[in-house]
């Protein structure tokens, strides 16, 4: 006689996955707050798929196995300060460094000469390139939080307009 074969074991990422769609049915009223805490704990122990499954059994979609439409996750920013939340001073600080860069460092390599100091020119354009990419993603954040914004707003409106 063969013996079962078990259920192969799952990690981090199909537990948080768990924990996601439990929140989402919390949001949405489907669990109260001691049955999705009993869920939740059994999510983050749970060892096999069967374990995750079992949490889901009374539950629609979302659900582990019934993949939904998730919007994808903002792509880490390519430079240090792109994406990161900055303190208004720090902003205008960052400012006033770009604006005082070129001219200081013009007129430092015009009056001791241009010979072995011309690689100066570089530490102007490095300040700029930060500081415009920074704006840019800071740009982009803001048109992204407009945006679902307005979604929610015009979602809001729908369900008004059905009832």
């Amino acid at each position: 006689m063969t013996e079962p074969v078990p259920a192969p074991r799952i990690g981090d990422a199909e537990r948080d996955q768990a924990t996601e769609y439990l929140r989402e049915h919390l949001a949405q009223g489907r669990l109260d707050q001691i049955e999705f805490d009993e869920r939740m704990t059994a999510a983050l122990s749970a060892r096999t798929q069967p374990d995750i499954d079992q949490l889901f059994t009374d539950l629609p979609a979302p659900r582990p196995g019934q993949e939904v439409a998730v919007p994808d996750p903002p792509k880490a920013p390519a430079a240090a300060l792109a994406g990161l939340p900055m303190s208004p001073k720090l902003v205008q600080a960052m400012g006033v460094l770009t604006a005082v860069a070129w001219p200081v460092t013009l007129l430092l390599l015009f009056a001791i000469g241009w010979g072995q100091w011309w690689w100066l020119i570089f530490v102007p354009i490095a300040i700029s390139s930060l500081w415009g990419h920074y704006q840019q993603q800071n740009d982009q954040h803001r048109k992204r939080l407009r945006k679902e914004e307005r979604r929610r707003l015009e979602r809001g409106n729908d369900d008004s307009d059905e009832s």
